[in-house]
């Protein structure tokens, strides 16, 4: 995530999901599976001392203990596919990831105490960079086909065919701006962008996100329509109807009746 007020930005990860029946086109739930910060474990060299200006205002390193040597603490660092790199540049795994977090929650849901037992889980890869790392590939399709689950992945560049792009990285940054704004927009540290971002997550409604599937799924349609150009997304034809033809039900979405259709 890169605010373009601010010089930090800090690199984040979010799933979600929606939960439907026979058609999508009738609504659903959405789903949040989980929101990470890409950051990883490192081991400190040495000992890291607190900064503070002398009498002179030149900052020494001199204060209270921040880290101790050998001491792990969490770094900020790049996705990848597979790669978990080393102690000294540790990478974010979506291997790792997908193995030890997002499959199993999703086992869980559709598992035979889980909340949607039953329910048949295809998975939307967004075919960026570390997504088609050969080893990454290799293991989500795998596990999918022994599970029987359907792993999807959308066209790479294609932003306008996922939730995460079209529905909750914008309600994310436009509240995260309003966040920021009570500070007066002053420069924020990584650890701020993430706590504000995470809060953002937090609140974010199951409606929201399902609504932003419906949107994806009709924004697809126009481009089967329009055999696969996309210049319609300038114009008023990326409208879809979304909020005129769905009403919130509680953590629901549903289409809304009207007489003689």
């Amino acid at each position: 995530m890169f605010h373009k007020n601010h010089n930090e930005k800090v690199m984040t990860i979010a799933f979600t999901g929606l939960v439907y029946d026979g058609n999508i086109e009738e609504g659903g739930r959405g789903v949040k599976l989980g929101f990470f910060r890409c950051c990883a474990a490192r081991q400190a060299k040495k000992l890291v001392r607190k900064g503070t200006k002398d009498a002179n205002g030149k900052l020494r390193y001199n204060g209270a203990p921040v880290r101790q040597r050998g001491q792990l603490y969490f770094v900020d660092c790049s996705v990848t596919g597979s790669d978990q790199g080393t102690s000294d540049d540790p990478k974010f795994s979506l291997k790792t990831l997908f193995h030890d977090v997002i499959f199993p929650r999703i086992s869980t849901l559709v598992g035979p105490d889980g909340d949607f037992n039953g329910y048949l889980p295809v998975i939307q890869g967004d075919n960026a960079g570390p997504h088609t790392d050969r080893e990454f590939q290799e293991y989500v399709t795998s596990h999918c086909a022994e599970k029987g689950w359907k792993w999807e992945p959308q066209a790479p560049q294609m932003p306008h065919a996922n939730n995460l792009d079209l529905a909750v990285f914008p309600a994310m940054s436009k509240r995260h701006s309003a966040y920021l704004a009570k500070s007066g927009n002053s420069m924020a540290k990584p650890d701020e962008i993430w706590e504000n971002a995470e809060r953002v997550w937090n609140q974010l409604s199951s409606n929201t996100i399902a609504r932003g599937f419906l949107h994806a799924h009709r924004i697809l349609k126009k481009v089967i329509v329009h055999k696969g150009d996309n210049s319609f997304l300038l114009s008023k034809d990326f409208h879809t109807g979304v909020s005129r033809d769905y009403y919130d039900d509680g953590c629901y979405i549903r289409k809304v009746i009207r007489s003689g259709k």
